[in-house]
């Protein structure tokens, strides 16, 4: 193996900026392994999710369902809780309902609300995602849970940081 390709890309940029004077490059660094972690993860998730059929954003749509009593939940409620534009979801609703995994259907104490509601083929389905991607370790594969634990009281640290309430 060369010795560039022993260097760590982050690790190497971080040097290239400390050695500029370049502000932060403790945060820089941390930034962009953040950056390069997401996109290794999403991509590994994602490969996952294919294979049982769903994109990242119909199964975290379905997983809010499936935690959610009586697995349903308003529309506009899923939108802020996946911080996602609400015509989003409703796109994603549509395609879940398409293939029978969601249902539509009135609130029932607010007729102006409406739910989606996860059908029986959508709860076998969604759990067939969660065994495949718990099968890649959602992504997270070569890390221990203690350290899968201080990496989520990182991020939370991070994500309170920028205004995050959740």
């Amino acid at each position: 193996m060369s010795q560039a390709r022993a260097v760590d890309a982050v690790a190497w940029m971080k040097d290239k900026w400390e050695e500029r004077g370049v502000a932060c490059p403790s945060q820089f660094a941390a930034m962009a392994s953040l950056l390069r972690a997401t996109a290794v993860v999403t991509d590994e998730v994602d490969r996952a999710l294919k294979s049982v059929g769903l994109t990242r954003t119909g199964w975290l749509v379905m997983i809010t369902l499936q935690m959610s009593e009586d697995h349903a939940r308003p529309l506009g409620q899923l939108s802020k809780v996946l911080l996602v534009h609400p015509t989003t979801v409703t796109m994603v609703i549509d395609q879940l309902e398409k293939t029978k995994l969601v249902t539509r259907k009135p609130h029932p104490t607010d007729r102006r609300t409406v739910l989606a509601k996860l059908t029986a083929k959508g709860v076998t389905q969604v759990e067939a995602a969660n065994e495949a991607l718990g099968a890649v370790s959602f992504g997270m594969g070569g890390i221990d849970d203690a350290t899968a634990d201080r990496i989520a009281d990182d991020l939370r640290t991070v994500r309170r940081g920028v205004g995050d309430p959740g």
